[in-house]
């Protein structure tokens, strides 16, 4: 980050916020794409048990990586490139954050919504209790993760 006397503008890498961004979107793709996902998975898969088998899990996360993460990178290099910064640090990672909660589960409902006819009425419901609630927590867990914008500075 450098001063230009010419604009009175402070100049400032983007690389450093479209890596930033980029790594926030993965991890919040990730993330927002798995929990609906696991909902949707295990909704017609898992009867009484506690947890999922060790192979759905495993195949979830996998899932999530490939599709959630790509749509979480996307989301992140374009609010890498959209961020300027001289907003205080954190603004990226809520809004990258937040981006990623409503268009990921939307993604996964898409994708895997031809489970909901074999889940109950109770699933389903605690699924969209699920994604509700994590709407309201999208601000606190981009708040969480705004240490990874440092990068920029």
């Amino acid at each position: 980050m450098s001063f230009d006397n010419r604009k009175g503008q402070m100049q400032e890498n983007k690389f450093l916020s479209v890596l930033a961004g980029a790594i926030i979107g993965f991890l919040f793709g990730m993330v927002y794409y798995y929990m609906p996902t696991s909902c949707l998975f295990a909704g017609p898969v898992v009867g009484d048990e506690i947890l999922m088998p060790k192979e759905l899990h495993q195949m979830l996360l996998s899932i999530s990586a490939k599709t959630g993460g790509l749509i979480g990178v996307i989301i992140g290099i374009l609010g890498g490139l959209s961020t300027s910064i001289t907003m205080p640090r954190g603004h990226m990672s809520k809004s990258i954050s937040c981006t990623c909660a409503l268009v990921c589960p939307i993604v996964a409902f898409i994708q895997h919504g031809h489970f909901l006819s074999e889940m109950t009425a109770g699933r389903i419901a605690i699924t969209f209790f699920y994604v509700v609630m994590l709407l309201f927590l999208a601000i606190p867990f981009g708040a969480a993760f705004s240490f990874i914008e440092r990068i920029r500075e």
